[in-house]
């Protein structure tokens, strides 16, 4: 993997190492003043040296406006200004050590320049509280190496003392100004992608995001756009046919269903490209190699994802709590019943439920959370289906072990005895820690994606993307009759009504279990050789049950199975390669 490191004096430069599968690498200076950008950064040279004041300012969230996603990394002279994107999917690792400093887009990089240890607390952390950063840290598999939050800037000093600063604050415009913001951030987001590439691919699944972007990257004058469709024959959902009606004499646009009886979760899970930190999607890897290898066969250089939609656009059900903090009685009882009849619950235990969270304080909802990570499974008193929570730990809890539950619940005490955040604030500061934890996702699928030839890309995290988008309050996504309201309005005209109004969306369960239950030998080894079992933090057995469990068809923690599964198949990778490090 291509990556950036901290420089050794006497330089003041990055250091570059791996190859550049994707982007370049553009530097202008000025003296002293120094400006590197690394990525898809599609900022023209008058705009770069423009960036150059921004520099001398410290205007740092001036550098993050250019379409594209990208590193920026600059020098004034005194201070090394090192920036990762809004969202987080360029990630930027650092460590405190006795010479200063030290950091690398790559944590492993950086881990091994320090030799630093496997930090196994953080990694079950992330297991079981990923979109938790009050218990989750900024830690990484590495201890000791850090992960800088998106939305913020790393500015090392020369004498090798650093500081963190956050570079973007959040701010609220009318739903009208957001839709006309969305449209014109992912105009110009495919545009200027598609304008740049010589062969490019998409995704088409059908669905509201990666069909929306693939249609409007055929506008684009002269593109010619070939898109793919997993034609997926162990799940039955309606991808297939919505995908066939908006490919259906499409200028610009060629389409291909692809089947591949193989291209299962949990296939092949041993040739998996190799990612930075484990990536809890790691087991579906097969599967999307199936159907994008004819993207990858034709040589793409610029392959378009709807990657990130849902978390950016949609609506956690903690939205709720909102109307009814608001006394928004109309669309609070409108939304509960919609939700009712979804999940097939009583509504007024749907109603009951969202009247208590708006009345739970983001404090008190961490050390729930405390409570409930230090309780046993089967200790736990039962709780409606229809209880809304604002923060939630993961099915791979039931798996902790008793010295495992006690850490992490005192990381959620303490977290909850410093937390000042106000009701107000609370659904803002979770839709934005969800979006922070999705560019974690993003950053290893892009170095997966990479990892088999195929440049990946996801415009629905460009910084103005995500800036258009995260200017509304989290209830103003929701809707009871379309999936997401604001990309609604923001491309309607460009794309078809129809496929704008989609209601359902495609599951892959019956992949997963076929998968499953085909790889299921492999799967049971993982766990009977599981590290976090061996160092005490994970009870193997009982995760061992679970698999068997679902490996029988029994419904369970699928999404948390995967996730652990990924995690040592990680472990058993990084334990590998540190061996043959120390044998040659």
């Amino acid at each position: 993997m291509y990556h950036l490191s901290s420089p050794e004096p006497p330089s003041r430069w990055p250091e570059a190492a791996g190859s550049l599968v994707d982007g370049r690498r553009r530097v202008v200076f000025d003296g002293a003043t120094r400006l590197f950008v690394l990525g898809n950064c599609y900022a023209d040279d008058r705009q770069l040296r423009d960036g150059l004041e921004h520099v001398r300012s410290g205007s740092w969230a001036r550098l993050t406006e250019w379409p594209g996603s990208y590193w920026v990394v600059a020098d004034t002279g005194d201070t090394m200004a090192v920036i990762t994107d809004v969202a987080g999917t360029r990630p930027v690792y650092f460590a405190e050590t006795p010479a200063g400093t030290q950091w690398s887009t790559s944590a492993r990089a950086l881990a091994s320049r320090l030799d630093a240890a496997l930090d196994y607390e953080a990694l079950t952390a992330r297991l079981v509280c990923p979109t938790v950063p009050e218990v989750a840290g900024d830690s990484t598999a590495f201890e000791g190496v850090r992960r800088l939050p998106g939305s913020h800037v790393l500015l090392v000093q020369r004498d090798g003392r650093h500081r963190i600063q956050k570079y973007e604050e959040p701010r609220t415009v009318p739903f009208e100004t957001a839709a006309a913001e969305l449209r014109e951030a992912l105009l110009t987001a495919v545009a200027s992608r598609t304008q740049a590439a010589g062969k490019i691919t998409a995704d088409f699944s059908g669905g509201l995001d990666s069909t929306s972007l693939a249609l409007l990257a055929t506008g684009t004058a002269g593109a010619d756009v070939f898109a793919v469709t997993h034609a997926d024959t162990t799940s039955r959902n309606e991808d297939v046919e919505y995908a066939l009606c908006a490919a259906a004499d499409q200028p610009g646009l060629r389409h291909e269903l692809v089947s591949d009886a193989d291209g299962l979760f949990f296939s092949e899970l041993l040739g998996a490209p190799a990612t930075d930190q484990p990536f809890p999607d790691a087991a579906r890897w097969r599967m999307r190699a199936a159907y994008q290898r004819p993207c990858t066969d034709r040589g793409s250089d610029l392959h378009l994802t709807g990657s990130g939609a849902d978390t950016l656009l949609s609506a956690s059900p903690f939205y709720l709590a909102d109307l009814a903090r608001e006394r928004k009685v109309w669309d609070l009882m409108h939304h509960c019943l919609a939700r009712a009849r979804l999940r097939h619950l009583p509504t007024y235990a749907v109603v009951a439920g969202a009247v208590q969270l708006s009345r739970t304080t983001h404090a008190d909802a961490l050390q729930h959370l405390a409570d409930d990570l230090a309780a046993r499974p089967g200790r736990r008193r039962p709780e409606s289906q229809a209880r809304l929570h604002w923060v939630r730990a993961s099915g791979a809890s039931a798996w902790l072990t008793l010295d495992a539950r006690r850490r992490l619940s005192l990381r959620a005490a303490s977290a909850a005895e410093g937390c000042s955040i106000p009701s107000s604030e609370t659904s803002r500061h979770r839709a934005w820690a969800e979006l922070h934890e999705f560019g974690t996702y993003e950053a290893e699928l892009r170095n997966q994606s990479h990892g088999a030839g195929l440049p990946h890309h996801a415009p629905f995290l460009d910084n103005a993307v995500v800036r258009a988008a995260m200017a509304i309050p989290v209830r103003e996504r929701a809707s009871t009759t379309v999936q997401k309201p604001l990309l609604g309005a923001a491309l309607k005209g460009l794309v078809p009504d129809w496929l704008l109004a989609r209601r359902t969306k495609g599951a892959y369960d019956g992949n997963a279990y076929t998968g499953l239950r085909r790889n299921v030998d492999l799967l049971r080894h993982l766990l009977a050789e599981s590290q976090l079992a061996a160092e005490g933090w994970i009870d193997g057995g009982a995760a061992g049950v679970e698999l068997e469990r679902l490996a029988a068809g029994v419904p369970g923690n699928l999404a948390a199975l995967e996730a652990l599964i990924t995690t040592e198949l990680w472990l058993q990778r990084e334990r590998t390669s540190t061996v043959a490090m120390q044998d040659a």
